[in-house]
């Protein structure tokens, strides 16, 4: 007869709780000894590379990592850099200026393990040496000339003072109101990086023609779209009362202030009906003034059916309509062929009903007003209102007979940038989109008496 296994002599026991917990620790244990002979068995890597100079001025950089690595990470210290998986990939970096350059090369492994290694290059040789010159007006030494004296090739230049900044001229007249000491710098980008050079200037006294009294000013010292304690943003495609052909819109690609700059944006984009959006803003019941001095620095745009404008009505226009409560265009640029180096000032005001005109313009002798920023400037009194460009007069009207009472009434300020209209006409094949109005400041003064 067979044996039965439930008749066998052997004994079998189920493991209790400490036994199980035995187990569970030693499989662990195990696992981690067989993690770190996995970690220990990571094949090493070791960064380094070699350069050579092919003339005074480019350098040959070769990779020369050992080891098993994916990718590496160049940084050129000149502001070139580059990510590769390419291992014999080589370069030639050119470095226009002499210094010390930190060049580093990273190599990372497929553990995302990374080790790096670093080597100063030296140029002894200048192909690009910035430098300029800094000459006061004797007349008027708040203003200084600056030119560019600097020797070799480079793509384009920028001037940087009093967080202004100007491209592309040789020469640049910076007006500098205030006594103190000023950093100006010129840099010349080539191949898309930039080299600078600094000096200071002291400028002695603060120029006695500024103004005094200032009563209201807008800096533009933040970021966004315009301040609403000082401005209204005017939206609408309504043609403005010129068959314009802009929709005026409340977004930051139309109106962005951003480094000491209100930029207004004309663009070549279908909004409520339009084929084109702006930017229009106004003081209207935040701010409004009578008599006085203001002014704006602006860059304006240029192109056939630009219609850009810093101006006033009157603060009664939404009781009496217009031209009753009077205009005064402190600056007009109508753009175009032979248009985008003229600036226009006019009055309007009401004559039987009718409206009634004057104006007079300034056309600048070389370039064109794109170029640079420009200040504009109405002198208001209560004899006569004068129109300046840069502290150049070109404008002036007698405010006293009694058919321009218009203008012995408070007046709110506009910026804004149209698209076409009865006076530019429209864009043609010709006009670049987009196109911005740049505006640094706008200044009200109390004149002294």
């Amino acid at each position: 007869m067979k044996a039965s296994i439930f008749n066998s002599s052997k004994k079998f026991r189920i493991p209790g709780k400490q036994e199980a917990v035995l187990v569970i620790g030693l499989l662990l244990i195990s696992a981690m000894f067989v993690g770190c002979e996995k970690k220990n068995d990571t094949p090493d890597f070791s960064p380094n590379f070699t350069y050579s100079q092919v003339d005074e001025n480019h350098i040959r950089f070769s990779n020369t990592s050992d080891g098993e690595y994916y990718s590496l990470i160049w940084n050129f210290g000149n502001g070139t850099a580059d990510t590769t998986t390419d291992r014999n990939k080589s370069y030639v970096i050119y470095y226009p200026v002499s210094g010390n350059f930190n060049v580093s090369l990273k190599i990372v492994n497929y553990y995302g393990e990374s080790k790096s290694s670093n080597k100063s290059v030296a140029i002894n040789n200048s192909d690009l040496v910035i430098s300029f010159t800094m000459e006061p007006d004797p007349s008027h030494p708040n203003y200084i000339t600056l030119t560019n004296t600097s020797q070799g090739n480079y793509d384009s230049l920028v001037w940087n003072y009093r967080n202004e900044e100007i491209k592309d001229v040789l020469e640049h007249i910076a007006y500098f109101p205030y006594a103190g000491d000023y950093d100006i710098s010129l840099t010349l980008f080539t191949n898309n990086k930039g080299y600078s050079a600094t000096e200071t200037i002291s400028i002695a006294q603060d120029d006695p023609e500024l103004p005094t009294g200032l009563v209201w000013a807008e800096e533009f010292d933040y970021t966004g779209l315009p301040d609403i304690d000082n401005w209204t943003i005017e939206t609408g495609g309504n043609g403005w009362g010129n068959q314009e052909l802009q929709y005026y819109t409340d977004s930051e690609n139309n109106l962005y202030v951003d480094n000491g700059v209100l930029t207004i944006t004309a663009r070549e984009e279908s909004v409520g009906g339009r084929d084109y959006t702006s930017g229009r803003i106004k003081t209207e019941n935040k701010f409004d003034f009578q008599y006085g001095r203001i002014e704006a620095r602006i860059k304006m745009p240029y192109g056939q059916g630009m219609w850009a404008a810093f101006w006033m009505l009157g603060a009664n226009n939404s009781t009496v309509g217009w031209p009753e409560c009077g205009e005064i265009d402190i600056v007009e640029m109508v753009g175009g062929t032979n248009n985008d180096n003229t600036c226009h000032s006019t009055l309007h005001w009401d004559n039987a009903g009718e409206n009634a005109q004057y104006g007079q313009s300034y056309s600048l002798t070389s370039g064109i007003l794109a170029d640079d920023f420009h200040v504009y400037s109405v002198e208001w009194t209560e004899q006569k209102i004068t129109a300046f460009i840069d502290g150049t007069q070109y404008f002036e009207i007698d405010i006293t007979p009694a058919e321009l009472s218009e203008f012995h009434n408070n007046f709110f300020i506009i910026l804004n940038l149209a698209v076409g209209g009865t006076w530019p006409g429209s864009p043609d094949n010709s006009t670049v989109f987009p196109q911005s109005m740049e505006v640094d400041y706008v200044r009200v003064y109390q004149l002294e008496e």
